[in-house]
C-alpha cells in the first residue's frame, strides 16, 4: 500500500512537471551575432557545430590542439559569411583554457555560448586499462570540462547571461562494455552538469543557462583515433544506431537558440536508462552485444578515415527513424 502511494505521488509529480514544462515554452534566442566558443572544433561534432552556428549568423571561436585543422574549419566558416577566430588550445592545461576565454573576449567583447566538446577514448577492460591512458582521458574529459566551465562562468557571470553546453553521452547513463573509463568520465560530466544547472540557474539566478548533450555513437574521426587496446591497434568499432555529426550539431545549435537542459539527438535512447532501472540484468546482456573492441555480427562495423565502412554498416539515423 505504501509503495503504491509513493508510486502514485511520484507519477503525479512527474505529470505536473511535464505540464509545467509544456506551459512555459523556452524563449527563442536567435544566434545571429552571438559569440560561440567550441572546443574540439577541428573535426567531427565540433566542426559540424561550428558550421551550423556560422550558417545561423554566429561568430565562432574555434579551439583544439592542432592549428592546421582549425584553420581548415575557419575557412569553411568564413565561406559561409561568418567570423571565425582560431585559438589553438589544449584543454588539459588550465592556463590555455583561460587564454582561450581571454582571446574570445579581446576579439568580440563577450562570450554567449561555451561548448565543451573536446574528447577522447580508448577501448579496454576496466581491469586492464593502463594508468597513463586513464590519466590522459580524465585530463581531457574531466579536467578539460571543469576548466572550460570555470573560464566560461568567469566571463558570463558579469554579463548576466550566457549558455554552457557540456558534451556528455548516453554512455554516461548506461555504460558500454570495453569503454568503462570513458563512460565513467561521461557520468561525471552528466552529474556535474546537473549540479551546475542547479547552482547557476536555480540558486544563483545568474542568467547562465546550462545543458548536457547525450548522443549515441557518432560517425566521426573520434572512433578512428581511439586506441583499441583489445586488438592491439587503432580504431574502435561503431555500435548502432549511429548518428552523423551534422545531426548532433543541429540538435546542439537548436538548443542554443531554444534552451533545453538535456539535448538528446536521438530521443528514443532515453528509454535505455528506464530499461536499466527496471531490468539491470537484462540490460547488461543487451549492452554486451554492442562491442566497440571487435566485430559482432549485425551490431557494429568499423569506420575508417577514408570514409569507407566495413559491411554491414550500422543503421543510420534519420530524425528518429533508423535506416540502412
Amino acid at each position: 500500500m505504501k509503495a503504491a502511494r509513493t508510486l502514485g505521488l511520484t507519477a503525479l509529480a512527474m505529470g505536473g512537471l511535464m505540464l509545467a514544462s509544456r506551459a512555459r515554452a523556452p524563449q527563442f534566442r536567435p544566434l545571429g551575432g552571438k559569440v560561440v566558443v567550441i572546443t574540439g572544433a577541428s573535426s567531427g561534432i565540433g566542426r559540424a557545430t561550428a558550421l551550423e552556428c556560422a550558417a545561423r549568423g554566429a561568430r565562432v571561436v574555434l579551439a583544439a590542439r592542432h592549428p592546421e585543422g582549425l584553420e581548415r574549419v575557419a575557412g569553411e566558416v568564413r565561406a559561409l559569411g561568418a567570423e571565425a577566430l582560431v585559438v589553438p588550445t589544449d584543454v588539459r592545461e588550465r592556463a590555455q583554457v583561460e587564454a582561450l576565454a581571454d582571446a574570445a573576449l579581446e576579439a568580440f567583447g563577450r562570450i554567449d555560448v561555451w561548448f565543451n566538446n573536446a574528447g577522447m577514448a580508448f577501448v579496454a577492460d576496466v581491469a586492464d586499462s593502463p594508468e597513463d591512458r586513464i590519466e590522459q582521458l580524465l585530463q581531457v574529459q574531466v579536467w578539460g570540462v571543469i576548466y572550460g566551465v570555470q573560464a566560461a562562468v568567469r566571463v558570463m557571470r558579469p554579463q548576466g547571461d550566457g549558455h554552457i553546453i557540456n558534451m556528455a553521452s548516453i554512455a554516461g547513463r548506461v555504460g558500454f562494455p570495453k569503454m568503462g573509463i570513458y563512460a565513467g568520465s561521461k557520468a561525471f560530466v552528466e552529474v556535474m552538469t546537473q549540479v551546475l544547472r542547479q547552482e547557476l540557474m536555480v540558486i544563483d539566478r545568474s542568467g547562465i543557462r546550462v545543458s548536457a548533450v547525450q548522443p549515441t555513437a557518432v560517425r566521426t574521426p573520434f572512433f578512428d583515433k581511439a586506441p583499441n587496446l583489445e586488438e592491439g591497434g587503432q580504431g574502435a568499432y561503431l555500435t548502432g544506431p549511429v548518428l552523423e555529426a551534422d545531426q548532433v550539431a543541429r540538435a546542439v545549435v537548436d538548443a542554443m537558440e531554444r534552451y533545453r537542459a538535456v539535448v538528446l539527438p536521438l530521443r528514443p535512447v532515453a528509454g535505455l536508462q528506464v530499461m536499466y532501472d527496471l531490468a539491470p540484468a537484462l540490460t547488461d546482456r543487451v549492452m554486451s552485444l554492442f562491442r566497440p573492441d571487435r566485430r559482432t555480427a549485425g551490431f557494429n562495423a568499423r569506420h575508417r578515415g577514408s570514409g569507407q565502412d566495413e559491411a554491414p554498416v550500422p543503421p543510420r539515423v534519420e530524425g528518429t527513424q533508423l535506416t540502412r
